[in-house]
């Protein structure tokens, strides 16, 4: 019971007592002295009257009203041991009246000796059956003792013969000696209702609200009483850390979150104004900005989180396991996972998936590996709530698969994650998450058109869901849906802001109004081609303006290519300018271009396109006057080439696609060139960051003409298989730095001249940054017979896109 609690009972008790105790003294002391001492001693001065029936028991033994007084006046000064010593010296002497039996009976109960205290308990109501008092101590030593039934069965029948404010009260205790703090909640409500008045009443009430977690009532409650300073700071600092939890409960809406966590903050800059100047108060504001760590958090202040924790960790003091759990989701929001990672380990029992994040943006897949077992081998498919012989599903399984679904994707084991993936959303159709968890694999896998019809179908079930528009923001872009695309965006800014993932997806939809440049080309460093010639170099570039009506981007470039053959040196330069037009499945450029390779300029064209009739086929071609083809020796000796190409794609997925080619060429010096190509890729091996592929190669030619001033053999073929590696060598989020390996041995053909070894070698890094910035440098080097002569090629090649 509460402290209020027992001085309301010793109250009431000290007033009958007294009486009896100012009966005794007068019918049994010749002295008025213990009459004055009795009085003092009911006031609560109570050192005079023990001093002086210890002085007098030394002397000779006492009577038994002033044993009784003793036994209870000792009672009452928290002397516990000595009303024991007091007992049993005495009651073997004389028959003790009840009230010295309740005291030694109330001593050996706050000495936690049970039985000793029960069996006087019910001496005293065999003395006294009627007496409430006695009845209501014996039930709160039973519960004390851990005999609920007995307590809770004594405690029901007396609300059941007088539901007083008192009984009630009773009942409560026993509840919550069980454990059971809603049923004593629902009790000590029922004593309200009888005296809410009283002021025992009203403390129950105020802990069980506390002890319930019940705290803007509790508050309100407290200021109707007149409690001590350190426990109305105690009940401010509760209904704030309410605020703080309702902020981050997932079932409000985005904007509520975010007014409750506002409310949190606000009274929390209230409180520590009045506090900070109030020395005994220290503590309290130290925990006043702890618990504010949480209403920040929610407020997506990540920042504001990190430094206010390093500024209370100064202090040396230990910290709240729950704090840690605040700090980490700041961190990972701040894309610093591995400090992240450190603080979840201090807490892994309520924060498993949050670390498991941590742990796969750190790169740690061990450790993410690791949180997914241990969650797996130790979570059951089902689980039953206490007292029901119903299983229920255990979200947490549910958990553990779809962190496993995540760990197949970040480790690029996307086959497999698919096949879980899927199969998680088909057995759990009413899932929104799974469903958007497998578009997103699908996504991933360069499916954009299934990954649509996927969240579809997951819109059908919360239509608004954030989650849900941010994925279908991602394939609308890579479905060249750009009206979707910017809807979608707009609506997830418009409620959450804040959020790590909104911003990331703004800032998507930032770089697609960008302005692009484009730069590719190569610079051969030993060769002696008869296509390129030595000391030949080209470059290649082109700036695409920010789109234009949300379709279309202009375009302007310069392209410059030059060589030295037998004849002389050969150059080209073009100034080109066009347009880019996107949609939904189709993609096309037209271009005009001037072209100077030293007979003066000349006006060439370019039309370009391609059609996606879905996930895994594409048709594409181009035409082109003054085709790029063009050989340089060929337009270094005046000759030109109209040309196109049409080709077909096949794409099963990240692992496996093909395309076959073929190019036409129609030369001005009458010469008809057929080309025709078939590569494809397939994955051989694949880690976290590696991978290796095969990539196949097939290549042929016709001529119609032999007698030209360019490399144009009657007819060759050529089946050149390599093998392609990429290796990350450090990521983090959208920074990445790779190195390329490159290799291949086959055989090239050319009439009359047969067949000669092809090898090919190369080595190459590049580097992404921020998703603005893609450039690699790659030393490539090959040998291949040219008209039955094997020659080599040493050269180095460079691209770079630039987002500005």
């Amino acid at each position: 019971m509460s402290s209020q609690y027992h001085a309301f009972r010793r109250t009431r008790v000290s007033w009958a007592l007294g009486l009896s105790l100012l009966f005794s003294a007068s019918a049994s002391a010749v002295d008025a002295v213990y009459d004055q001492l009795v009085i003092q001693a009911r006031a609560g001065q109570t050192d005079g009257l023990l001093n002086w029936l210890h002085q007098q028991n030394q002397r000779h033994a006492l009577n038994v009203d002033q044993v009784a007084d003793w036994l209870q006046v000792a009672g009452w000064a928290g002397r516990d041991n000595e009303v024991v010593q007091v007992w049993q010296r005495y009651h073997s002497q004389m028959e003790i009246p009840a009230r010295g039996v309740v005291s030694v009976a109330r001593a050996y109960r706050n000495l936690k000796q049970w039985d000793a205290s029960l069996a006087l308990w019910e001496t005293s109501l065999q003395m006294e059956p009627t007496n409430d008092d006695l009845r209501t101590g014996w039930i709160f030593t039973l519960a004390d003792a851990g005999q609920y039934s007995v307590a809770l069965s004594e405690a029901q029948r007396l609300v059941q013969s007088e539901p007083t404010a008192l009984h009630y009260q009773v009942l409560a205790y026993v509840w919550r000696a069980q454990g059971k703090s809603w049923d004593a909640l629902f009790s000590i409500t029922k004593a309200r209702d009888k005296d809410s008045e009283n002021k025992a009443v009203k403390s129950d009430l105020l802990d069980a609200w506390s002890t319930n977690k019940i705290p803007a009532p509790a508050l309100s409650l407290s200021r109707t009483m007149n409690l001590p300073a350190e426990d109305t700071r105690r009940l401010e600092l509760n209904a704030a850390a309410e605020l703080v939890r309702l902020a981050d409960l997932p079932s409000r809406g985005e904007a509520e979150r975010f007014q409750v966590a506002d409310r949190a903050l606000a009274r929390y800059d209230q409180l520590l104004n009045q506090w900070q100047s109030i020395p005994e108060a220290q503590d309290d504001c130290r925990l006043a900005r702890l618990d504010r760590l949480g209403a920040l958090l929610a407020r997506k202040r990540f920042a504001e989180v990190v430094s206010e924790y390093e500024s209370l960790k100064a202090d040396g003091k230990p910290m709240p396991d729950y704090i840690d759990g605040w700090v980490a989701s700041a961190l990972l929001s701040l894309q610093r996972p591995e400090e992240a990672f450190r603080l979840f380990s201090k807490a892994p029992a309520h924060v498993e998936a949050e670390m498991f994040y941590a742990a796969i943006e750190s790169e740690d897949f061990p450790a993410a590996k690791g949180i997914v077992d241990r969650m797996i081998a130790n979570t059951p498919y089902q689980i039953y709530d206490y007292g029901s012989p119903v299983p229920e599903p255990n979200d947490r399984w549910l958990t553990s698969r779809i962190l496993l679904s995540h760990y197949l994707s970040a480790t690029n084991d996307l086959p497999v994650a698919e096949k879980l993936s899927e199969h998680l959303a088909n057995t759990a159709p009413g899932n929104q998450e799974l469903r958007i968890n497998n578009a997103a694999v699908l996504a991933a896998r360069g499916l954009p058109h299934a990954a649509e019809q996927e969240l579809k179908r997951a819109e059908v079930l919360e239509p608004s869901s954030l989650s849900l528009e941010s994925q279908q923001a991602y394939v609308a872009q890579s479905l060249q849906e750009w009206r979707q695309f910017e809807l979608l965006t707009d609506d997830v800014v418009a409620r959450s802001p804040e959020e790590p993932s909104t911003q990331q997806l703004a800032r998507t939809r930032d770089i697609r109004h960008m302005y692009e440049l484009r730069i590719s080309g190569n610079k051969g460093i030993s060769s002696d081609s008869p296509i390129s010639g030595s000391h030949d170099f080209t470059w290649n570039s082109a700036l695409y303006g920010p789109p234009i009506a949300e379709h279309w981007r202009p375009f302007a470039g310069f392209n410059f290519a030059t060589g030295e053959f037998e004849e002389g040196k050969g150059y080209n330069r073009d100034v080109l300018g066009g347009v880019e037009f996107t949609a939904r499945d189709y993609w096309a450029e037209a271009e005009l271009s001037n072209q100077n390779f030293g007979d003066g300029n000349k006006l060439g064209a370019r039309f370009s396109a391609w059609h996606d009739f879905n996930d895994h086929w594409r048709l594409g071609g181009s035409a082109e006057r003054l085709s790029s083809g063009t050989p340089l020796r060929a337009l270094r000796n005046g000759v030109t080439a109209n040309g196109g190409q049409a080709y077909v794609r096949w794409y099963q997925n990240e692992r496996r696609e093909y395309q076959l080619t073929i190019a036409p060429s129609w030369f001005s010096d009458g010469n008809q060139r057929m080309e025709y190509g078939l590569s494809g890729k397939e994955r051989l091996w694949t880690t976290p960051r590696f991978t290796l592929d095969l990539t196949p190669d097939l290549s042929a030619s016709t001529n119609t003409k032999e007698d030209v001033p360019y490399y144009n053999p009657k007819s060759d073929f050529s089946a050149t298989p390599g093998l392609s590696a990429e290796h990350i060598i450090y990521r983090h989020y959208d920074t990445v730095w790779s190195q390329q390996i490159t290799g291949g041995v086959g055989a090239y053909w050319q009439k009359d001249h047969g067949t000669g070894l092809v090898t090919q070698l190369g080595y190459g890094q590049r580097v992404q940054w921020n998703n603005v910035l893609d450039a690699g440098l790659m030393l490539t080097w090959d040998k291949r017979p040219y008209d039955g002569d094997r020659e080599r090629n040493l050269g180095v090649s460079f691209d770079m896109n630039v987002r500005f």
